[in-house]
């Protein structure tokens, strides 16, 4: 019974996350009024919280370290984007801290169990991607950290980043769970390597001041 209900609340939050992501994106890139973006990347960040605060237990209940360990990894992007927002002033606090020592270690673990995994499952290598591109990620954010956080165009770049990233592992979960497709590895992996280009596109052309369609990103209340 409550494998089930906490199933129906994943699978709302997971339908309400596909579709404000895209809302907020092309509100942006179309450029009409911003509350449009605000509105839906919050309502998409609160959306992701709710998908991940009910696949710990499920992946509990039902035991899977797999999807345990890719909850963490996606909800680590939603989180950083939504800080980045938020913190407009980019001073790091100690959430931020914790979120990088968490998806650090995470990607640690991905990284070993994936090898693991590919003894007898491909599906390693999805924990192996993962837990790589985590790594860059946590070690990006502590350098950033370290440096005294990032502000103006390279702040809202870095929001970009997180937000994107984590609208690939929206997106990804839902092929996963709509798509019938041999090898699996080409679901999972599949949005990373189609979407991954523009983010990095996208992100060189807002830190060299080139404004693509809606310039600031202003505070996300919570």
């Amino acid at each position: 019974m409550l494998f089930n209900t906490l199933l129906i609340l994943h699978i709302t939050a997971g339908f309400t996350a596909l579709v404000t992501a895209f809302v907020a994106i092309f509100s942006k890139l179309i450029n009409v009024a911003h509350q449009w973006h605000l509105y839906s990347g919050r309502i998409y960040f609160w959306a992701m919280f709710v998908i991940f605060v009910t696949s710990i237990p499920m992946s509990i209940l039902h035991p899977n370290l797999f999807l345990f360990l890719i909850s963490i990894f996606s909800f680590y992007y939603a989180l950083t984007g939504w800080r980045l927002a938020k913190n407009r002033r980019g001073t790091p606090q100690l959430i931020d801290w914790t979120t990088a020592s968490i998806m650090s270690f995470t990607s640690i673990v991905m990284i070993l169990y994936g090898s693991y995994m590919l003894i007898s499952h491909t599906n390693g290598i999805i924990l192996l991607v993962f837990g790589v591109l985590g790594s860059s990620s946590g070690y990006r954010d502590f350098k950033r950290l370290r440096a005294g956080g990032v502000r103006g165009q390279a702040r809202i770049a870095e929001h970009l980043s997180g937000m994107m990233g984590a609208t690939i592992a929206t997106i990804t979960a839902f092929l996963n769970n709509n798509v019938t497709f041999h090898p699996e590895v080409v679901v999972w992996l599949g949005p990373t390597l189609v979407i991954s280009p523009l983010i990095v596109w996208w992100n060189r052309q807002l830190r060299q001041g080139r404004r693509v369609k809606g310039a600031e990103t202003p505070v996300l209340q919570s």
